[in-house]
């Protein structure tokens, strides 16, 4: 009677489990193939912890049925054929590995309803790298074949994915080749926001206003003139191209440069001075001629930029050193105004 009793407990513990069942998923193949124009696939790799299952839903009457969702043969297979099936590459494109970061199925309480979510990481791989990654989740409801329409959300999220890349890798992939040719444009600056600098103009002489520093008490000076050549770069993709946007400022610095009250007035000294601002725009128009004749690429574009406008800006250091040298600080007369022809020679070349 014991043995019976356990026996038919037995028996109704089973009736009240759900049953189970396993349905794999084939993708169905596309009304058009597509073309990947600028990378194909080498490998595809599963890199889920659970690679044997999607996830599981209920389905049946009441939902007292349980179904396992996987792919014929796996994931990988299962993508290797959707992809030869419905995808024209180029063996002479970019080679990627494709990695399945994650891809699972859960179902959702949805009453009478069979609502699921599924989650999407797929990471594109080149030369080791992780480089892109196309993540996301999509949710279904239905009260119909739900294997049917899960196929279809996963099918359209994987094709959704390779057409992505293949336009983000077409607008960035000389970001990633180590030697990709930079095209380098270089603009001196006509403006400047901070109200404590001057930008070079010849229409904008110096004036004793512009002289706002403290004076050196300790200095013998009668002026001092602080000026800048700064350079500033920025690259971006356009077209499949790396464009490099260089900015030359030349600059007078207000509260940097001071007059000497005893000199102050002396149009003389601020003539002088003026010449200290000219020589940095002259400096500073053959550090853009040069940048302009440099050939530059991805890997290099930085090191040479910084290069050459170190090399102009000592340059300019010695010759502002040079100036104040063989014009005492401009009061030696002649030699002032030889100084001073130079300087208008070199301007008049340039169009500010």
């Amino acid at each position: 009677m014991r043995t019976l009793s356990l026996l038919l407990l037995m028996l109704l513990s089973t009736c009240l489990l759900p049953a189970q069942d396993t349905r794999l998923i084939r993708f169905r193949n596309e009304p058009d193939r597509q073309s990947l124009k600028h990378y194909h696939i080498v490998r595809i790799k599963d890199d889920r912890r659970d690679t044997a299952l999607l996830g599981t839903v209920r389905s049946g009457l009441l939902g007292k049925k349980t179904l396992q969702l996987g792919f014929e043969r796996g994931l990988t297979a299962a993508l290797e054929d959707y992809m030869a099936a419905n995808f024209r590459q180029d063996n002479g494109s970019t080679p990627i590995e494709l990695h399945i970061d994650e891809l699972a199925l859960v179902e959702r309480p949805g009453g009478l309803r069979t609502k699921v979510e599924v989650s999407f990481l797929l990471a594109f791989w080149i030369q080791g790298a992780r480089t892109y990654d196309y993540k996301g989740t999509s949710e279904l409801e239905t009260m119909g074949d739900v294997v049917k329409h899960v196929e279809d959300m996963v099918r359209q999220n994987v094709r959704s994915s390779l057409l992505q890349f293949d336009d983000w890798w077409d607008k960035n992939r000389l970001l990633y080749e180590k030697n990709a040719p930079v095209e380098c444009t270089v603009t001196v600056m006509r403006t400047v926001k901070d109200s404590g600098q001057i930008i070079y103009s010849p229409q904008r002489p110096l004036t004793y206003n512009d002289f706002i520093g403290t004076p050196d008490g300790l200095s013998l000076a009668a002026a001092l003139t602080a000026t800048a050549m700064s350079l500033r770069y920025s690259s971006s993709v356009d077209k499949g191209r790396i464009n490099v946007d260089v900015q030359i400022a030349v600059y007078f610095d207000k509260a940097r440069s001071w007059f000497n009250p005893k000199h102050r007035g002396s149009d003389k000294i601020l003539a002088h001075e003026q010449k200290h601002f000219e020589l940095t725009a002259i400096k500073a128009a053959e550090l853009a001629d040069t940048l302009r004749t440099l050939s530059l690429n991805k890997a290099n574009y930085q090191e040479e930029l910084e290069k050459v406008h170190a090399q102009k800006q000592r340059e300019l250091d010695a010759l502002q050193k040079q100036y104040d040298a063989e014009t005492k600080h401009g009061t030696l007369v002649a030699v002032q105004q030889k100084w001073n022809r130079w300087v208008a020679e070199k301007l008049a070349a340039r169009v500010w």
